[in-house]
């Protein structure tokens, strides 16, 4: 038993002494297998940069009368946390008429895979209890998300950015 274990070692290592070109090959498929869908899952949109342009949202002007502007309730900046990870631009609470609005306003985010938009309790940039308003829109320009009508804003002193994938924030945004 033990001789024959040898022998299937030493015939494994003369077919990769004689024909390394195959086990190069063989080597490389296995890799292949392996890369490929991690580049397109990971990769591939954590490069993929969007644009979107939406307007401010203003209050429904009622019969005869003229609509009154949008109010800004809190705003903050987004922060630069490394090279990799990063956002610019300003982020607001903004009522219109009845309904409140968190505003995205000439941004620019890092590209990450499945970031999504949360506003939280916390001010160190960890999401801590959250409120998920769902995927991030675009890495740039400016754009909204209607707020959920029972929302206390008391107890909301952050959004951030999170990327879902690799459990890390992207940028958040004090807001005051």
């Amino acid at each position: 038993m033990v001789q024959r274990k040898q022998l299937e070692v030493m015939e494994r290592k003369g077919i990769l002494r004689r024909h390394p070109l195959i086990f190069g090959l063989l080597a490389l498929m296995v890799a292949a297998a392996f890369a490929v869908p991690l580049v397109a899952y990971v990769v591939i949109p954590a490069f993929t940069r969007s644009t979107l342009v939406e307007a401010l949202p203003r209050p429904n002007p009622s019969a005869g009368s003229s609509a009154p502007a949008s109010q800004v309730l809190r705003q903050g900046d987004l922060k630069q946390l490394n090279a990799a990870d990063f956002g610019h631009g300003k982020v607001e609470v903004v009522q219109a008429g009845d309904t409140r609005y968190l505003r995205f306003d000439n941004v620019e985010i890092a590209a990450a895979p499945d970031m999504f938009a949360y506003l939280s309790d916390g001010t160190d940039g960890r999401p801590g209890n959250f409120t998920d308003l769902g995927r991030v829109k675009a890495t740039s320009g400016s754009f909204n998300y209607t707020l959920p009508s029972g929302l206390d804003l008391s107890r909301v002193r952050s959004v951030v950015v999170w990327c879902r994938t690799f459990h890390v924030t992207v940028t958040y945004a004090l807001l005051s």
